[in-house]
């Protein structure tokens, strides 16, 4: 049995549906579902999280229904898109006012504050007010909060929105910590690159369906076919060789140029035939981010 499963889920607020006949099942990993703004994200994580009851279909949670079981709720860690801080704590103490939300045991709350300030790095910021903490610092503290409980399944929407890269890249790097641990860890973004980044699997989300679901480039694969762009970078008249071959190339810069081939063994002719026209490759390989692919077919 999966740690997370959702079934026949349709969900909304008090106009249209958002969600409609959503089916996952979720095991340890750590798990992308990726969809433009406006796909359900939020509201399907509501759903999971048992905040928001479903017009249809039910969720489990390691076999129990959070809207029938209350401890339910307590194996899903739920981080919003921006943490709800009292900004006039500090990070502590945040922590430990919902600890005591959570119901945590008061003789082991203390250790536990402890222990998610560690593993989320924040021991340096921890006597800081929360109103005085960074877009980054705030995200590592809001996914804090969610593993309070030690749920075994955390849900995070969009955390790294508005991160620089550096701070997005040490969160993602937490987060398959605690997923190679043995946590199920769902993360929603709409970006691209991350998605194909962070992912074991990935569920697009277009529309409040669910439309796809995959390796990344298995997603792209079947969906959109074998073929893929490449990217050619060489000396000598490159664009004037791709024509002549057949190609429409799109040129990059002064030397590099993206075409669209069909596989490995259509690379390796194109390659050898440019050699032979006084092409000097310098580089050939997929261009791009095999989801972009994907949605570009969903879209169209």
């Amino acid at each position: 049995m999966a740690v997370l499963s959702a079934a026949g889920l349709s969900a909304g607020y008090r106009g249209p549906a958002v969600l409609h006949e959503v089916r996952l099942d979720y095991d340890p990993g750590l798990h992308v579902l990726l969809g433009p703004n406006g796909a359900g994200k939020t509201t399907l994580f509501r759903v999971l999280s048992g905040v928001l009851p479903p017009r249809a279909g039910g969720v489990l949670v390691d076999g129990a229904d959070p809207y029938a079981d209350a401890m339910a709720k307590l194996l899903v860690g739920l981080a919003a898109h921006r943490a709800a801080l009292a900004p006039r704590l500090s990070v502590a103490d945040n922590l430990g006012y919902w600890a005591r939300v959570l119901r945590l045991p008061a003789p082991t709350r203390q250790r536990r504050v402890e222990q998610v300030i560690d593993t989320m790095r924040l021991t340096d910021i921890a006597g800081q007010k929360a109103g005085s903490l960074s877009r980054g610092q705030a995200q590592r503290v809001g996914v804090a909060k969610a593993l309070l409980g030690d749920p075994p399944v955390l849900l995070l929407d969009e955390p790294t929105a508005g991160l620089d890269p550096g701070m997005a890249a040490g969160l993602r790097e937490r987060l398959r910590l605690l997923a190679d641990a043995g946590r199920t860890i769902v993360v929603s973004t709409h970006e691209l690159a991350e998605a194909s980044e962070l992912a074991d699997d990935v569920t697009v989300l277009h529309q409040g369906r669910v439309v796809a679901r995959g390796e990344p480039g298995e997603l792209r694969q079947r969906l959109v076919g074998q073929g893929y762009r490449l990217r050619v970078r060489g000396h000598g008249d490159l664009l004037g060789a791709l024509r002549r071959l057949g190609y429409a190339p799109e040129a990059h810069g002064h030397d590099g140029a993206t075409v669209q081939v069909s596989g490995e063994e259509e690379t390796e002719r194109l390659v050898a035939a440019l050699v032979r026209d006084g092409v000097g490759i310098r580089e050939a390989t997929a261009a791009g981010n095999p989801l972009q692919d994907v949605y570009l077919h969903l879209q169209g």
